[in-house]
């Protein structure tokens, strides 16, 4: 493979048609999962490398040891709290039509968290940055077909003459990851980086296909069909497994990412996160539906076997109706499955020596589903005690999105908060005097907090900037 990389560029349109092919590259990768935003902005937490590992911290050394970095998220893509639960006098009610207009056809339920339990940062020179993590991640995502939702509200008249799909989809895994990475400074305009992640997958359930079509024909016949294969490792003998057993679900990823600085104030950024997958080879289990035999026909209610007074009628219609859809399982092969990956660009624009102000687009996809997300941010740095970022995010058709985040530094010791979406919080305490409002509106949230130990700050931007006014 060539590295782009590797020589003198000698214009800023050179560097940009190389820029722009790596860009080109990142985007042409299937991605699947939620990112986060705020984080990105605050550059004076180490964590800040896990989103574009071309980042330098600006501490040569870093350790975290225990919970450096605790994250949390959930996000909705259709719908909040506030669109089925409603205040009626002094009642709260469910408004199930309201509900079931607010779903778009397919709605995705994102729940998410990691914990950073080891993070060992080194400046091995004026170029060269080495860093290495230990953590563990979990993640879930759940489609629910706005289908199943009418079927309940509207019942069956709206789909005459067409069909329904009801069947939800499920993607949960949670993994181990040890991290190894570097960032390398080609020159003083373009940094790039790299990270390998070596993982060991926990538990992991999914559904590679997920079918249950309800055809409705004029005549009120009604035809259900099931298509299901499932899968599902480390569950179905969890209580009998061994902790060695879980060893044997291996996987790989890697991270790249790239920096140009396009001028002294302007620089732009790429990276890619995650590219790669588990296979599962512990307790693997399969559970399916052959459509074949999952079909089953109901052309109505016979009157005259209920008027004969056939007890049995109803039981054994509803005995057929199970044995169709009983689904099957049994111990299976190994599979795997990809991890969920993250892409995010980003420009950043120094207006003076501790304000910067920075644009990122983020984007996922996921089981088809392409959605991407934009943010602006103002970060402010507080001589080298403190450093604070606001962001604005627009995300899952939601506009509201205020996010925040802070880190306070006594040295050796660093502390930090930061969260998508958490200003709306206090924001909505101070207007309201409680917390339901924001709890009831909210689709999108992510908070992360840790403490690291730092110890050398990289000066070198402070008396180059010192060096400049003495001129």
């Amino acid at each position: 493979m060539i590295n782009l990389f590797s020589f003198h560029l000698p214009s800023i349109d050179f560097r940009m048609k190389y820029f722009s092919l790596f860009i080109f590259l990142l985007g042409s990768v299937q991605l699947f999962a939620q990112p986060e935003a705020t984080m990105y902005t605050l550059s004076g937490v180490p964590q800040h490398v896990n989103y574009n590992p071309a980042f330098v911290p600006n501490y040569k050394f870093v350790l975290s040891i225990g919970p450096g970095s605790v994250h949390g998220h959930y996000s909705n893509s259709s719908f909040a709290y506030s669109d089925l639960a409603v205040r009626r006098g002094d009642s709260l009610v469910a408004d199930l039509v309201k509900f079931n207009g607010a779903l778009n056809k397919k709605n995705y339920i994102t729940t998410a968290g990691d914990v950073e339990a080891f993070r060992l940062g080194i400046q091995l020179s004026k170029r060269l940055y080495f860093n290495w993590t230990v953590g563990t991640k979990v993640f879930a995502r759940q489609m629910i077909p706005q289908d199943l939702t009418s079927l309940f509200i509207n019942g069956t008249s709206s789909f005459v003459n067409s069909s329904a799909s009801f069947s939800p989809q499920l993607e949960a895994t949670s993994y181990l990851e040890s991290a190894f990475g570097a960032s390398y400074k080609v020159n003083d305009k373009i940094t790039v980086g790299g990270r390998v992640k070596i993982l060991r997958g926990i538990v992991n359930a999914s559904t590679e296909n997920s079918e249950l079509t309800l055809a409705l024909a004029d005549d009120y016949s009604m035809t259900l069909t099931g298509d299901v294969n499932a899968r599902t490792s480390g569950i179905q003998n969890a209580d009998n497994g061994d902790v060695k057993d879980y060893l044997k679900n291996k996987g790989l990823a890697i991270d790249l990412g790239a920096t140009l600085k396009l001028t002294e104030k302007l620089t732009v950024g790429a990276s890619l996160l995650d590219v790669g997958a588990i296979n599962w080879k512990n307790d693997t289990y399969a559970y399916t539906l052959d459509p074949s035999v999952a079909t089953y026909t109901f052309a109505g209610v016979d009157l005259q076997r209920i008027i004969d007074g056939d007890e049995d009628y109803f039981d054994a219609e509803m005995d057929s109706l199970e044995s169709k859809f009983e689904l099957q399982e049994g111990a299976t092969g190994g599979y795997r499955t990809p991890l969920p990956g993250k892409m995010y660009f980003n420009a950043s624009y120094k207006i003076k020596k501790q304000i910067t102000f920075g644009a990122l687009l983020f984007m996922e996809k996921f089981q088809g589903r392409f959605h991407p997300g934009l943010s602006a941010s103002v970060h402010k740095e507080f001589w080298r005690i403190a450093g604070v970022s606001v962001s604005y995010s627009a995300i899952n058709k939601g506009f509201g999105n205020l996010g925040a985040g802070f880190n306070l530094n006594l040295t050796p010791f660093q502390f930090y908060v930061v969260g998508d979406n958490l200003l709306r919080m206090p924001l909505s305490y101070l207007a309201n005097g409680s917390y339901e409002k924001f709890a009831s509106n909210v689709r999108y949230f992510n908070v992360r907090a840790g403490m690291n130990f730092v110890f050398g700050r990289d000066r070198s931007h402070e008396k180059k900037a010192y060096n400049q006014r003495k001129k």
